[in-house]
């Protein structure tokens, strides 16, 4: 009991040193002389916004952000009703709140394990070990694409410790150790897919409020070249480097369908992938009267005819097909709007000319670039490093919007579809995996210690997170802006 207390009185001291480490940023940065061409008001923003980073990387997300508002409300920059204003006055917030409420109902129904046994029933993985292997990659990542991350991660490694202790496979088994950190960036990945999931839809939203457009079928292929194509080197990788002990599996291997689709189920599958191929028309065929009438509904507007459709309808048994009341309480993860109701708005700042903060970046980032296509190299190289290994020491969400507002003023001069420099930042960003401070999926995965151990999810995922940076600088070197033209 005492050793419980102790660490208890330990965390809460961690709590408040780092709590007063990032007030005292936030509230005495902006005092320091100024440099370079940042003014006395951009130093207090850029003081708030480095603050804001620190405390929401080691203490929380809702009450920094709330301090953000009022600080940077007596800063004279903007007033707090102005920011939230400007935190949810464009639509991207709304956008990511209907999203996430739609996705709540997909995730309460189920229907993910369902999608996991259909996948990992296929006869072509018996006597096939690397295909069982990859076949748990993809039952994670559709997961992800099709439902969250959480679930993607959660639902596969709970089906994969059962098919390991049934293969007699234990703790420090190269097999074990492999498939775990696999299966953890496959569900990353597969929630990158679509370009409606935060943070990608956090970053559509700055396209969008400068008057851009984002093809949602050229950045959904972009999207799985990347991402699925690093679990299909992780696969190669693993089969011809690693070389761990599946002979077992040839013969051991057996997975049952298990039970089948509730009617409900199949229900919020289908209308999920109804949502897609909307999205799909709106891209593809934006010129023709249903595309044209899609584009004027908007992204948010589609999202909302589908909720509203499933609230009105009930059920046999008398309930909503959809309680979008509980969805609210329930679905919707606050402490991120929290964070973008005060993270946009100090975004969007970071790019206002009259704070100095812009030209100052602009100048060290064109002293790196050069000039040319050397310039396009090393951008495409520089960008997505910094996403790929910022991510591992912040929250995903975060790295997106310090990034891309600074990033997305160089597309014009080097020929960069913002589409294109959104989806990496994303992907790489979503490459969250090494540190427990990553996401919520590396912290779980971090305190499977009766599985795996620190050191080899170390000895996996920082491999694997360079996989993905590389895989991201090829295709986007090779493609370019290809598919964002060709289904623009």
């Amino acid at each position: 009991m005492s050793e419980a207390i102790t660490k208890v009185r330990s965390k809460n001291t961690s709590y408040y040193i780092n709590s007063a480490i990032g007030v005292c940023i936030m509230l005495f940065f902006g005092y320091l002389p100024t440099f370079s061409t940042v003014t006395p008001m951009g130093m207090k923003i850029l003081g708030i916004y480095i603050g804001l980073l620190y405390l929401w990387s080691t203490v929380d997300l809702i009450w920094p952000s709330l301090l953000g508002l009022v600080v940077t409300g007596f800063s004279g920059y903007n007033s707090v009703s102005g920011l939230l204003s400007a935190g949810w006055g464009d639509g991207t917030n709304v956008y990511i709140w209907l999203i996430c409420l739609f996705a709540y109902f997909i995730t309460k129904s189920g229907v993910s394990n369902n999608i996991v046994r259909g996948i990992m029933s296929l006869r072509i993985a018996k006597g096939r070990p690397w295909m069982v292997s990859f076949l748990f990659f993809t039952a994670a990542y559709a997961v992800g694409a099709l439902v969250s991350m959480t679930p993607a991660c959660l639902i596969v490694w709970a089906f994969f410790q059962k098919f390991a202790k049934e293969m007699n496979y234990k703790k420090g088994d190269k097999y074990v150790s492999f498939m775990i950190v696999g299966i953890a960036l496959a569900g990353l990945m597969g929630f990158t897919l679509f370009n409606f999931r935060v943070p990608g839809s956090i970053l559509i939203g700055y396209i969008e409020a400068a008057g851009g457009y984002v093809s949602f079928v050229g950045y959904s292929v972009t999207a799985f070249i990347v991402g699925y194509g690093a679990l299909i080197f992780y696969t190669i990788l693993g089969k011809f480097v690693v070389r761990p002990d599946v002979e077992r599996i040839k013969s051991g291997y057996k997975f049952e369908g298990g039970e089948k689709m509730s009617s409900y189920q199949k229900q919020l599958l289908g209308i999920t992938i109804a949502l897609i191929v909307v999205f799909i028309i709106q891209s593809l065929f934006s010129t023709s009267v249903v595309g044209q009438f899609l584009t004027t509904l908007g992204t948010s507007g589609i999202v909302v005819v589908f909720l509203l459709v499933m609230g009105f309808i009930k059920r046999k048994d008398g309930s909503f097909f959809a309680d979008l009341l509980d969805g609210t309480k329930n679905g919707v993860p606050w402490p991120v709007f929290y964070l973008l109701t005060i993270g946009m708005p100090l975004a969007f700042a970071m790019t206002d000319e009259s704070l100095g903060i812009q030209p100052m970046l602009s100048g060290a980032f064109d002293k790196i670039l050069g000039g040319g296509v050397s310039g396009l190299f090393v951008f495409v190289i520089f960008i997505t490093f910094l996403s790929a290994f910022s991510t591992q020491f912040l929250l995903n969400q975060i790295p997106g919007m310090v990034i891309f507002p600074i990033a997305s003023a160089y597309c014009a001069t080097l020929n960069v579809n913002p589409g294109m420099l959104a989806c990496m930042i994303t992907i790489c960003a979503n490459s969250s995996i090494i540190l427990p401070s990553a996401n919520p999926i590396a912290g779980v995965m971090h305190g499977m210690s009766d599985w795996i151990s620190p050191k080899e999810i170390y000895k996996y995922s920082i491999p694997l997170v360079i996989s993905v940076w590389l895989l991201s600088v090829v295709v986007w070197l090779v493609f370019g802006n290809f598919f964002f033209n060709l289904f623009g």
